[in-house]
């Protein structure tokens, strides 16, 4: 399985305003991985990891940070989707954040949670998201109970921006390389009217619809 998870947190880290300290792809080793997170949680003053927050027996990751140092473990598991299985802890108070490891997942929660402590640590303002208005054509089903954010690509339509919902699942990680910006249905709708206007957050703030050519 390649790492992509790694280079792409590592640049949303640096976005953010931190400075990424790669400690690499670790197999589903618990003493391996757990003497590799209490190193970052020495030398660092942040420690994120992806994957392995799952209940499942092979899920390591969240078992490890149980115990790293009180309080522990804060919340695993919100109410998103993708992103259920996110893990957020504190260990003798550094923050621990455990992403999901779907691709998908890990950056959307990553923007979520992780980035506006980042932010706040080096003495930012909080980051200022540009979105705009777009119609969506089509009725996208969503599961009641979890906020759903829904990837889009734009195009200029006669009556403004129109949103196409991209086809890939949270485990593609072409999904963000090839949207515009996403937008979210609330936890309590089962789902999405086709021709809704929404509002749409842009994944780059110089992002526009593109012309024919």
């Amino acid at each position: 399985v390649y790492d992509s998870n790694g280079a792409i947190l590592a640049a949303a880290v640096t976005e953010a305003g931190g400075e990424p300290v790669g400690y690499g792809a670790f197999p589903d080793d618990e003493v391996a991985l757990e003497k590799a997170i209490r190193g970052a949680l020495a030398a660092c003053d942040m420690v994120v990891l992806s994957g392995g927050t799952s209940k499942g027996a092979g899920d390591l990751s969240h078992r490890i940070v149980s115990r790293l140092g009180p309080p522990g473990i804060v919340v695993h598991g919100v109410a998103l989707k993708p992103g259920k299985p996110l893990c957020l802890a504190v260990a003798d108070g550094k923050p621990v954040i455990v992403l999901p490891g779907f691709p998908t997942s890990a950056i959307f929660t990553f923007h979520a949670f992780v980035a506006p402590v980042i932010r706040s640590r080096a003495g930012l303002p909080p980051e200022s998201a540009r979105s705009l208005r777009a119609r969506v054509p089509v009725r996208i089903a969503s599961e009641m109970g979890r906020q759903e954010f829904v990837l889009v690509s734009l195009v200029g339509g006669d009556d403004g921006f129109v949103a196409f919902p991209s086809g890939k699942g949270s485990g593609a990680v072409t999904a963000f390389s090839q949207a515009d910006g996403f937008f979210s249905i609330d936890a309590l709708a089962a789902s999405l009217d086709a021709e809704t206007v929404a509002d749409v957050t842009l994944l780059d703030a110089h992002a526009q619809a593109p012309d024919l050519v």
